[in-house]
């Protein structure tokens, strides 16, 4: 992965398109993978807009397949940091719909970042699907060390 990544910095895009292409099409298994991940993850990052535009619709079809990876949180939180502000937005909503992913998330070291920026981009725009879903589940929440983070954001906004 380190070898498909040095490619694709150090190569002008029209060498590596082929390449390029099927790492898009193959996002989806990558993002799953120990060390697949780290590609998905620099063409978020490095990609054009297309490329980002593919990946941030395949994170969103496979939310729960890569909110339930051990290495997913941190792919949804590259995504979510370098994607446009309506592809966050899809995204967000598409892992709002599932609350299990959500638990499962706010309780990982990387993933419990990506549930704070959801709640952010959602909150942005007025939803709280996000916020009423982990609400039903905060004594879970405060049971982990992630989850206490998410738990307290919570209750700071709450305060307000």
């Amino acid at each position: 992965c380190r070898i498909v990544q040095r490619l694709l910095k150090a190569c002008p895009p029209a060498q590596v398109s082929e390449i390029t292409q099927t790492l898009v099409e193959a996002a989806s298994t990558l993002a799953c993978h120990m060390y697949g991940h780290y590609v998905v993850q620099h063409l978020l990052q490095f990609g054009t807009e297309e490329q980002r535009h593919h990946l941030v619709r395949c994170i969103e079809q496979n939310a729960v397949s890569i909110g339930h990876s051990t290495v997913g949180g941190s792919v949804l939180v590259t995504a979510l940091t370098h994607a446009a502000s309506e592809d966050k937005a899809w995204i967000a909503r598409a892992f709002a719909q599932d609350p299990q992913v959500l638990l499962t998330l706010a309780q990982d070291r990387c993933g419990h970042a990506g549930v704070l920026a959801m709640m952010s981009v959602l909150q942005d725009r007025g939803d709280q699907h996000i916020r009423a879903n982990l609400a039903q589940r905060l004594d879970t929440l405060r049971e982990s060390r992630f989850g206490r983070v998410i738990a307290k954001r919570m209750d700071e906004f709450d305060a307000k």
